[in-house]
């Protein structure tokens, strides 16, 4: 049996704090290769979760566990049509649905969702008018997630 305690929760969210990325995951699955996907995200403000969308068919459900965070959804042209606030006196779950653009922003510390997608895995595809994580403007393009609202595009030099 996998068991998941509060202490194992906050040293994930501790290892989140102590690494570039500011996030870090625990997968429950025991296998890329597995039918269902299932892990648990620390998420730490500052974190750039690059737009993406994963294969047709792959949906996302997120579960908040502490914290709070924003889920954006874009159209294919880059503009906001959804946010959705998690938080613990809020919405608490959300699901992506398949084929659609989205990023996920930290808005408090050691933010935790668990995230439960069908597998295997297979990596997403970004969109082009984000920046690559490790490109300057990274930093710029998270500032603007953290305050973007429907119906509003990233503007980029």
């Amino acid at each position: 049996m996998k068991s998941i305690s509060a202490e194992n929760l906050h040293d994930l969210a501790a290892q989140a704090r102590a690494v570039p990325r500011l996030r870090k995951n625990l997968n429950l699955h025991d296998q890329l290769e597995d039918p269902i996907q299932r892990l648990l995200n620390a998420l730490q403000p500052g974190t750039y979760i690059r737009p993406h969308r994963h294969p047709p068919g792959v949906w996302e459900t997120f579960i908040l566990l502490q914290g709070r965070c924003a889920i954006l959804l874009f159209d294919d042209a880059g503009c906001i049509s959804e946010r959705l606030e998690l938080s613990a006196d809020g919405t608490l779950i959300a699901e992506i649905p398949t084929d659609t653009w989205h990023s996920v922003v930290a808005l408090s510390p050691a933010t935790l969702v668990l995230e439960i997608k069908p597998g295997p895995y297979v990596p997403g595809v970004f969109t082009d008018w984000s920046p690559e994580e490790t490109s300057p403007q990274a930093q710029d393009c998270l500032r603007w997630l953290e305050q973007a609202q429907p119906g509003q595009s990233y503007v980029h030099d």
